[in-house]
């Protein structure tokens, strides 16, 4: 099963390093480009950027809340401006179920 990381250029290239399938996608691309992927039988998850997911309006949020499989979870983004810190391997451990 795959999980692809959709969104901007560092998140997905963090992501990349990591072992990760990403593409990197603005708001108007964001949900052609999970349509391509909820056609797939093996892609399990779609992890979007919060900079992106933020931007992408209603149509996003349609899809995210009536789609079950693959799952779309959104993600912070690393360049996003707040200070907090962000535990990325659990949110993947969460996503995976280990």
């Amino acid at each position: 099963m795959r999980v692809i990381v959709l969104g901007d250029e560092d998140t997905v290239n963090a992501f990349r390093l990591i072992g990760f399938e990403g593409y990197v996608v603005d708001s108007k691309s964001l949900v052609p480009r999970i349509k391509e992927f909820m056609s797939m039988d093996d892609v399990a998850a779609i992890l979007v950027t919060s900079s992106v997911s933020g931007e992408a309006g209603q149509e996003f949020i349609n899809l995210r809340t009536r789609i079950r499989k693959p799952l779309i979870l959104e993600v912070p983004a690393l360049g996003n401006s707040e200070n907090k810190e962000v535990n990325y391997m659990a949110i993947l451990r969460s996503v995976l179920g280990i």
